[in-house]
């Protein structure tokens, strides 16, 4: 079992290695894409940024990174989803 991704985004985030930024945002793309539909999708992408904002409240020394990954997920949930061939 994955590990949730606000977890992922912790560990890089606090690990603090160059390239984290990108691996961060190649989680998010993964985590949505494994989404079944657009609605869900869309929910999916809703509670990541609820639970970002937790974890700026919980860990306010990794505010930078999470307020980064929080406007890649709002660029994200604002693109619409690829279709498929």
């Amino acid at each position: 079992m994955q590990p949730p991704i606000q977890h992922v985004i912790r560990a890089l985030a606090e690990d603090g290695r160059v390239g984290a930024l990108g691996l961060a945002e190649y989680a998010v793309d993964t985590f949505a894409a494994n989404c079944p539909s657009a609605g869900d999708r869309a929910l999916a992408l809703d509670i990541l940024l609820r639970d970002l904002a937790g974890l700026r409240g919980v860990a306010p020394h990794l505010a930078a990174f999470v307020g980064r990954i929080e406007a890649y997920v709002v660029r994200l949930r604002q693109a619409p989803l690829p279709q498929a061939a």
